[in-house]
């Protein structure tokens, strides 16, 4: 154990984690006139990310585990579940914010399962990369893996978010 890499690799990717959910906000700022358009948009938001953040969270513990266990299998399944996941949630976060705000439930699916899987398709394999990548290095994938795909997942959230939805509403 070098506790010094650790602790670089703990302090750099939290940096990492900082910079990419600041860059959320600035992002938010920057799309403020497409959502003060569409406010449900602003409404499902929370729950896009939220959900697209756990689901990130858990897919890079999954992987970290298996990386540690070298069940390449189990890497496969933790990737596979991830996306699965991404099909089911979407439709009930677009219903949910439908009923409370608003708006075209079929727009609002659309938006809300494009902006998920289009997320999962980026940051599932990034998720596998960060956490291959730490363990080549001889960094503990637990301290890195977890912070960049959650705010990866952020970030990616909310531009493909309000992106989609400029496409879609046209």
């Amino acid at each position: 154990m070098n506790l010094r890499r650790d602790l670089l690799a703990a302090f750099s990717s939290l940096m990492a984690l900082v910079v990419m959910e600041s860059f959320t906000g600035f992002t938010l700022e920057a799309l403020k006139a497409k959502w003060a358009r569409h406010p449900e948009l602003l409404a499902m938001l929370p729950a896009l990310m939220d959900f697209r953040g756990n689901v990130a969270l858990a897919h890079s513990a999954r992987m970290t585990t298996a990386e540690h266990l070298g069940d390449s299998r189990r890497v496969m399944m933790g990737s596979a579940a991830a996306l699965l996941t991404s099909f089911f949630v979407p439709p009930i976060i677009a219903l949910v914010t439908h009923w409370s705000y608003g708006g075209s439930l079929s727009t609002l699916v659309a938006v809300a399962l494009l902006t998920v899987l289009s997320v999962a398709a980026a940051v599932t394999p990034a998720t596998i990369g960060v956490v291959r990548i730490a363990v080549r290095w001889g960094v503990d994938p637990d301290r890195v893996a977890p912070a960049v795909t959650t705010a990866l997942s952020d970030v990616l959230t909310v531009v493909l978010l309000f992106t989609l939805a400029e496409v879609i509403f046209r």
